[in-house]
């Protein structure tokens, strides 16, 4: 899970990662989407852009597309990593893995079929 390439990997595919789970830019539903990939992260992709351009620009074949998505996740990742030493700290672990794997891992923002 946290292969050093996951996070750029991931973001040349345009699929970023969130809180609220996986999001496939590709797909259509977010052609018009005018929020943040993220609106609880903080990264310069997510203060700039909205999901809807960040799709527009996979589409197009703009390599700024998979630059932006790869920067968020790595901001992702970062926060994430520091969630789970905080959880170890205060002893929470069990039970903030399985809230953090059924939210980050659910299936609505990532269904394939949508576009």
């Amino acid at each position: 899970m946290f292969d050093c390439v996951l996070p750029t990997r991931n973001g040349r595919n345009a699929q970023a990662f969130t809180w609220a789970g996986r999001i496939r830019l590709r797909n259509a539903r977010w052609a018009a989407d005018a929020t943040p990939l993220d609106e609880t992260c903080n990264c310069y992709t997510c203060r700039n852009f909205s999901r809807g351009m960040l799709r527009h620009l996979f589409m197009a074949g703009e390599m700024l597309g998979p630059i932006l998505v790869s920067i968020h996740n790595l901001r992702f990742f970062a926060q994430f990593m520091l969630a789970i030493r905080q959880a170890i700290a205060a002893g929470e672990l069990g039970q903030q893995a399985d809230r953090w794997i059924s939210q980050i891992y659910r299936q609505d923002n990532y269904d394939d079929s949508a576009g």
